[in-house]
């Protein structure tokens, strides 16, 4: 049976509080603890570069971050997701996380940010010794690859002005919180063009 656990947190108390309450054992918590850092970024600071390795999960627990695509050698740069504390709180360059080879990929802070960064390797050991926290990264992991497949087939399928409006009723904290140039950027378009996309929305309301 899937755990369940909201994933919204301020803190990261309220977080390992979660935690001990969907059955995870109080010593892994602990070592979560003790292992895990608290780091305030800056607005529009790089927390992960492209040619980095990612090292750590990153737990967003206020402000935001978009993941960019960019590729220099084709002038290249491209939003292909977002990380707020109440959508993907769960944060990783994906394409580095797992392979632990250097990402091409940034993660941007929207806005004056804090996130809990705890190290791959800490947490491979432990979901190995706790079975609901293997069962939790499980599921965490089929979630997040579920939605970012559901978004990239909505951004191969949709029209701008329909995929404008997808976000808009299915996410809108992405539409208050994000600004709008990685908006446009993971859709495709121009600023000029998502704010006549807003302003005909606005009229239709």
């Amino acid at each position: 049976m899937p755990i369940r656990i909201p994933l919204s947190f301020p803190t990261k108390d309220d977080l390992f509080q979660a935690l001990e309450h969907i059955g995870i054992r109080k010593s892994i918590i602990d070592i979560i603890s003790s292992e895990s850092l608290v780091m305030d970024i800056k607005s529009n600071q790089v927390l992960i570069k492209p040619g980095q390795v990612c090292s750590h999960i990153y737990y967003v627990l206020n402000g935001g971050f978009v993941c960019r695509y960019i590729n220099y050698e084709h002038e290249t740069e491209k939003t292909i997701n977002f990380y707020l504390n109440n959508l993907h709180p769960f944060m990783a360059c994906l394409d580095s996380y797992f392979t632990q080879s250097p990402t091409s990929c940034e993660l941007r802070a929207i806005a004056a940010s804090q996130v809990l960064a705890l190290p791959k390797k800490t947490m491979d050991d432990l979901i190995i010794k706790d079975k609901n926290l293997q069962a939790l990264n499980d599921q965490l992991l089929i979630t997040a690859l579920m939605e970012e497949n559901d978004l990239k087939l909505k951004l191969i399928a949709y029209k701008p002005d329909t995929l404008y409006k997808y976000l808009l009723q299915e996410f809108p904290m992405l539409i208050q919180k994000i600004p709008s140039k990685y908006i446009a950027e993971f859709m495709g378009i121009s600023a000029e063009w998502l704010s006549k996309l807003k302003s005909k929305q606005q009229n239709n309301s």
